[in-house]
């Protein structure tokens, strides 16, 4: 905690100057830097621990937060995180959440709560208010992934909280947690990760100027660090380079004169593209390694250093070609790597459609707009077109990729295009459904006290599964199954009978039913089951959900208001197949309206 208020304390000291001075107070500056601000905000460790001159909050001028001496954040704008071009299965993800802070109460702050008491990061009890207590406990989770601790459970921080593999606090995968943010940065990055490089290379006395973009200034900071180790004054700061510079051992800069940003950088002719072997390092790599991934040759990230595994990757794609397996990349090599038709791991190469370029993480322009005009028009993405390759946009290539039945590397190669734009181009209708829960050929009966048999072990299963049911699945409907079949019923507003009727099972079954930790509503809903034929209040109260979902014409309705019709029955069933119903039954049960009129139905919309 004392390293972090240190490295706090030089950040907002760094931003009051540069307010004072006007260094990095421009509207220009602050806009570009703004929304990397609002995401993933990485802190690394800082080792000197400089004493504050007094208690004083920085505000930085157009900064969404503030930052003391102390190293406590404050957000001044509440819609930090920046919106755009969003793949579908990232917006579903996080569209369950609400963004919670200080002072916030009721159901999903309980739900916080019992998750991070769960994790180990909270011991106080579960009141559904969001207290001090509540926010450390946040606070001690956002270090955990490296996060600026803001002490406010944003939507992404919750999905992360809530994840199956959220590391508890003090386990081995909580420690490796703390370990693995630094991504390379190079010329041209821009961003929180960057401006925190740079305030530790000026801790260190490089001739650094705290920006938030890799510029020129800070490549050659970067360089002269090289240097103090004795290697060539590579301008990439590689994952290893962070490490070492966020360790405790790292080496000042030995200058007299620290401040003279214009002492020069040795560089030498190594630096320049020749053959790439290991122990190499820099932009050549990255562009090597990230070639060889799209290609399928190389796991995990391009780290910018010619390691063991870039070398095997490098031997594959020689013995695909029927070459001298070197583990080593000279000129002509690196351009059969990154041709357009360099052969994919395991298959013959191909040959580039007339038209396409390569698209990927970083590219730009009027091809990446089309792109992902594109994937809206396929339902693999909602918003509207960037013209930046993000990481939504590769997300919606690989679930494109999925369902044409390619690997999924998220790259957007010619053919991958030429196969997007044409008329054979699969469409994302729904998610892959969940009916393996109930098996296909097992007949659905009512299940009431004193059923027995393999209906009612799926049932408690499922009830298990959703944290109803405590105890042995023994396929006995007694008094703990009904207890946690009205606990179900109670969460989504339905009358609390304990009886497991066809249409309740047809709704546990689905993916749109709450774990015990959600709660729908806090009361019983008069829902009735509507049918064909059906007609009343209730009835037009559901074609207008209906339609404002997206599932219901209102041409369709137009002299049938308040009857349901084949449309509406039409509707009904579209609907239950988006919340993965096991079969659709064209009945509207109290369940589904239970979750039709719920917040949650935003999760089926059609755009």
């Amino acid at each position: 905690m004392r390293n972090r208020a240190a490295l706090f304390f030089l950040a907002a000291s760094l931003m009051l100057l540069a307010v004072v001075l006007g260094g990095c107070s421009s509207q220009e500056d602050s806009a570009q830097f703004q929304p990397d601000l609002s995401v993933d905000i990485f802190v690394p460790y800082a080792t000197a621990t400089p004493e504050p001159e007094k208690e004083e909050e920085v505000v930085s001028n157009n900064s969404p937060f503030s930052i003391n001496s102390e190293g406590d954040v404050t957000i001044l704008d509440p819609n930090w995180v920046s919106s755009g071009f969003t793949s579908v299965d990232g917006e579903n993800n996080e569209s369950q959440y609400t963004q919670l802070k200080l002072g916030d109460s009721g159901q999903e702050v309980q739900n916080l709560q019992a998750r991070l008491k769960e994790l180990g990061y909270y011991e106080a009890e579960v009141s559904g208010v969001f207290d001090t207590q509540t926010e450390s406990a946040v606070k001690l989770f956002e270090l955990t992934y490296g996060n600026m601790q803001t002490g406010t459970a944003t939507a992404k921080l919750q999905m992360l909280l809530f994840a199956s593999n959220a590391p508890a606090y003090g386990s081995a995968e909580y420690e490796a947690a703390r370990s693995q943010h630094y991504t390379t940065l190079q010329r041209g990055d821009v961003g929180s990760s960057v401006l925190l490089l740079q305030y530790r290379l000026m801790e260190l006395g490089y001739p650094c100027t705290p920006t938030g973009t890799f510029d020129e200034q800070t490549a050659r900071a970067v360089g002269l660090f090289y240097v103090e180790y004795g290697v060539n004054a590579y301008e990439i700061a590689s994952v290893q380079f962070q490490e070492e510079l966020f360790s405790e051992t790292a080496k000042v800069y030995s200058k007299a004169d620290p401040g003279d940003i214009t002492a020069d950088v040795p560089t030498t002719e190594e630096n320049e593209v020749t053959t790439l072997r290991a122990g190499n390092i820099g932009t050549h790599v990255i562009s090597l390694q990230t070639r060889l991934i799209e290609l399928g040759y190389l796991q995990g990230e391009a780290n910018g250093t010619f390691d063991e595994a870039t070398a095997e990757a490098v031997r594959a794609f020689q013995r695909q070609l029927g070459m001298a397996e070197t583990g080593e990349a000279d000129l002509e090599l690196q351009e059969k790597i990154l041709s357009a038709d360099a052969p994919v791991f395991g298959a013959e190469p191909t040959q580039k459609p007339e038209g396409y370029e390569l698209l990927q993480i970083g590219s730009q322009g009027d091809s990446v707009s089309n792109l992902q005009a594109r994937l809206i028009e396929l339902g693999y993405a909602k918003g509207s077109p960037t013209g930046n390759y993000d990481d939504h946009t590769a997300t919606a290539i690989r679930k494109f990729q999925e369902l044409a039945g390619l690997e999924q590397t998220g790259v957007a190669t010619a053919d991958l295009q030429e196969l997007l734009y044409s008329d054979q181009a699969p469409r994302n209708a729904t998610q892959e459904s969940t009916t393996s829960r109930y098996p296909s050929g097992l007949e659905m009966e009512e299940l009431a006290q004193g059923s027995s048999g393999d209906p009612v072990k799926y049932l408690q299963t499922r009830l298990k599964a959703l944290g109803y049911f405590e105890g042995e699945v023994d396929g006995e409907y007694g008094n703990r199954t009904e207890e946690a079949v009205k606990d179900l019923q109670q969460n989504i507003g339905v009358e609390e009978d304990g009886v497991a009727d066809i249409c309740f099972q047809q709704y546990i079954y689905s993916d749109a039913v709450p774990k015990s930790t959600v709660e729908f509503f806090t009361r019983t809903q008069e829902f009735r089951d509507l049918a064909l034929g059906d007609s009343g209040e209730d009835v037009e109260q559901m074609q207008k959900q209906l339609n404002a979902l997206g599932y219901l014409e209102a041409d369709a309705v137009s002299d049938s208001v308040g009857t349901m019709n084949e449309a509406t029955v039409e509707a009904v069933n579209a609907a239950q197949t988006a919340m993965h119903y096991l079969s659709t039954d064209s009945i509207a049960s109290a369940e589904f309206q239970c979750f039709l009129f719920s917040r949650y139905a935003q999760l089926i919309q059609v755009e």
